[in-house]
């Protein structure tokens, strides 16, 4: 009967654990979710860690996702004047670097024997007793939690809570990720729309507005001249008034179809880019304007074709607007999991070091922000006299397709 009551006594005491556990990761998830910064996250995870244990240390590193090292490491229980001494975070030496590379706890009564130890750097507070324990999704070590100096020493009770934190802790520090990602897209797309706005102020005030002003100080001066009675000069003023008209009428249209080409929607990208292509030929006389690709009838994802798109229109743009080039190519090329948007010409080129800081040149931080957002690369070739080449290479996937 005694035997009986005891193990009852031991499974309320696992419930108990499971339940605690359950708590403060749930706790903990809800408190990750309000932090602002990935930093303040690790800490609430690390305090939860050591308040259920017990021990006065506590610190969590996270994996490098490109090799067997520490890109953060964040401590809870040492004093301001403490984490000052110690003075820069440790990559993954010693037992910190071990735990990235083991699948299973480990718990040591004394830190300093264990053969892989790599001692502590100067102003380092001493510390005995260790639990160390894998963080991991799936086959991947995500970091470690490294606990210390829990008076009378860690016990195997304590490395099966630890352990079962850490599968919580690993969602956690999964679902954090994500939404770090998260923010950094959308605070991508955020400076997207401000490019988008400035080159749509630019586009304004450079084309658009030139037009409408330079007819209406044209007709100003027709009425003069009507006034004085002098009608040859006069006519003279209206026509070149209706002739500016008439280019403000056609760069209008052309801003509207900027904002959202139906054309893209109903013929594709290699369809929309010919139309395009016949309508900037016709407008600035160019000698020759062709596109050559080898996407057949595939369409890829409105994202995609939207990007590719965007990008090929604005070098389209600049080339009118300062390459004086007789000739103009185009090509899409589908390369695996990447399409390659290529725009060149034979024009009056430029520097293109001259302008990569010049926040002016709204034109190329817009296609080079769109290219960043698909985890792609813009590349700019061009010297005076040589004409440009503008290549983007945006990831579209091997199944990316419509």
């Amino acid at each position: 009967m005694e035997t009986v009551d005891a193990e009852l006594l031991r499974l309320r005491e696992v419930v108990a654990s499971q339940v605690h556990i359950l708590e403060v990761a749930n706790r903990t998830a809800s408190e990750i979710v309000a932090s602002q910064t990935g930093v303040e996250a690790l800490q609430h995870l690390a305090e939860a860690a050591r308040a259920l244990i017990g021990a006065r240390y506590a610190a969590i590193g996270v994996a490098s996702a490109s090799e067997n090292a520490l890109e953060e490491f964040v401590t809870v229980g040492l004093t301001d004047d403490e984490e000052r001494k110690i003075g820069a975070r440790p990559r993954g030496a010693g037992v910190l670097g071990l735990l990235l590379t083991r699948a299973e706890p480990l718990r040591l009564d004394t830190l300093s024997a264990h053969p892989s130890s790599a001692g502590f750097p100067p102003g380092h507070p001493p510390m005995k007793s260790f639990l160390g324990v894998p963080i991991r999704h799936g086959e991947r070590t995500l970091g470690s939690l490294y606990l210390t100096d829990k008076p009378g020493g860690f016990t195997e009770t304590d490395e099966i809570a630890v352990a079962a934190l850490s599968m919580h802790l690993a969602v956690a520090i999964r679902n954090l990720q994500m939404l770090k990602r998260q923010r950094t897209l959308v605070s991508g797309l955020i400076a997207a729309q401000e490019e988008e706005r400035r080159a749509v102020a630019y586009e304004l005030h450079d084309g658009l507005t030139q037009y409408v002003m330079a007819a209406h100080a044209q007709l100003e001066t027709f009425q003069a001249l009507r006034a004085e009675g002098k009608p040859e000069r006069a006519e003279v003023r209206l026509d070149a008034g209706m002739k500016y008209l008439k280019e403000a009428v056609v760069e209008s249209r052309r801003l509207i179809n900027g904002l959202r080409t139906l054309a893209l929607d109903d013929l594709g990208l290699t369809g929309a880019l010919e139309q395009l292509l016949r309508e900037e030929k016709e407008r600035n006389g160019w000698q020759e304007a062709s596109l050559s690709h080898n996407l057949g009838e595939t369409r890829l994802s409105l994202t995609r074709e939207t990007a590719a798109f965007r990008i090929a229109q604005e070098a389209l743009t600049n080339i009118r607007k300062h390459a004086k080039a007789p000739r103009v190519w185009v090509r899409l090329e589908r390369d695996g999991g990447q399409l390659v948007v290529e725009i060149r010409d034979d024009g009056v080129g430029f520097t293109p070091s001259a302008t990569a800081t010049d926040e002016t040149h709204v034109g190329l931080h817009g296609m080079a922000e769109r290219a960043r957002l698909l985890d792609g690369t813009l590349q700019i070739e061009s010297a005076p006299g040589a004409g440009t080449t503008v290549r983007a290479r945006l990831d579209v996937g091997r199944k990316d397709t419509t």
